[in-house]
């Protein structure tokens, strides 16, 4: 018989179709494992209540714990989860978002280990900001932590017996990111940045106006909000653009230029890498964790200079950059879901004892 799961996985309104773990699902053998997926807002918009004061004074009490991204919606996901196991028993509730959607199901089954699934979380966060996000005291209920990074493990073995806990790479859906079948279309040389969060945009900018005086080098930068490199003239910010257009920007540009301020696991580095682009990003040891090779140029402290100096070197030396290209694309097949998806079977056999 399948082992029966119930997927929690909050939905990102920025996040396209095939970012990471909107294709997790895809990649798990369905006959050995029977996935049973919710998708939930990040927002409050899945509550059915639409009484604005009484939507307000139940956040405030949601969120007084110390879970301040635990929205509404979450609440509700977790309603719909405890009455789905009430009406149909499942051996598994799989947290994909921990900050987000983990509060009150780890600790009501955790009263006792011979009631209800086994609940498992996954943790995107850096160790700096997880005091401000989580509850301990859910954490310690929960049966199996996952993160993403082995930067998390050590936080989470202050919480959780050792064996508990294990560091599973983020996905990338390796045959939907890939090169372009076709030769890059001649002209500038385009640096291509994506995403908002902990990226480090007053760095994008002041590489940008480094290299203004190439007429070369253009940037391209897809984000929701990029206020601080608009108005550059070498640079062209796209913003509410679909899958397709997002593939090709990739697949158009030369290099993924990555400035970040914090990382774990990152679906831009990952999507960029599938695609064939070296890296120019930021050393910290998540990102290290993720390129370990010849796939990347890392810069410590985003160094404005530094990051200028990599640019060129690359525009000026085709055979290195193709050469990181093929190395980035390399490390992409090793993280596709393929591989990263039988981590998380194993873990459900394991806790199931299959």
């Amino acid at each position: 018989m399948a082992i029966r799961i119930h997927l929690i996985r909050t939905r990102y309104p920025h996040w396209g179709s095939y970012a990471s773990l909107n294709r997790f699902s895809q990649y798990i053998d369905h006959k050995e494992y029977d996935l049973d997926v919710q998708v939930v807002s990040d927002s409050d918009e899945d509550f059915p209540i639409q009484n604005r004061v009484v939507r307000e004074r139940l956040r405030e009490f949601v969120q007084k714990r110390g879970m301040p991204w635990y929205k509404l919606s979450d609440l509700t996901a977790e309603i719909k989860a405890l009455h789905k196991y009430c009406r149909r028993r499942f051996d598994i509730i799989h947290y994909m978002d921990g900050e987000h959607s983990a509060q009150y199901l780890p600790w009501l089954f955790g009263w006792s280990s011979n009631f209800g699934p086994k609940i498992v979380a996954t943790f995107h966060q850096h160790p700096e900001l997880l005091d401000s996000l989580l509850r301990k005291d859910v954490v310690a209920n929960l049966d199996y932590v996952t993160v993403v990074s082995p930067e998390q493990v050590p936080y989470f073995r202050e919480l959780v017996a050792p064996d508990r806990v294990c560091s599973v790479p983020l996905g990338i859906d390796a045959a939907y990111f890939r090169p372009a079948s076709k030769p890059k279309e001649e002209g500038a040389f385009r640096c291509i940045t994506v995403g908002h969060y902990l990226r480090d945009f007053k760095a994008v900018r002041e590489v940008a106006e480094k290299l203004s005086g190439d007429s070369r080098i253009e940037f391209c930068v897809v984000s929701s909000t990029a206020a601080e490199v608009e108005g550059l003239p070498n640079v062209t910010v796209y913003s509410g653009i679909d899958d397709a257009r997002l593939l090709e920007l990739y697949q158009q540009s030369h290099i993924l230029f990555l400035p970040l301020l914090q990382a774990t696991a990152n679906n831009s580095l990952l999507e960029g890498i599938a695609c064939e682009l070296p890296v120019v990003s930021t050393y910290l040891p998540s990102v290290k964790a993720y390129l370990p090779g010849k796939e990347a140029i890392l810069i410590k402290d985003n160094d404005p200079e530094q990051f200028a100096d990599a640019i060129l070197h690359l525009v000026h030396n085709p055979w290195e950059r193709r050469y990181m290209g093929r190395e980035a694309r390399k490390r992409a097949e090793e993280l596709d879901w393929r591989n990263i998806a039988p981590q998380y079977e194993a873990i459900y056999s394991k806790l199931t004892g299959s």
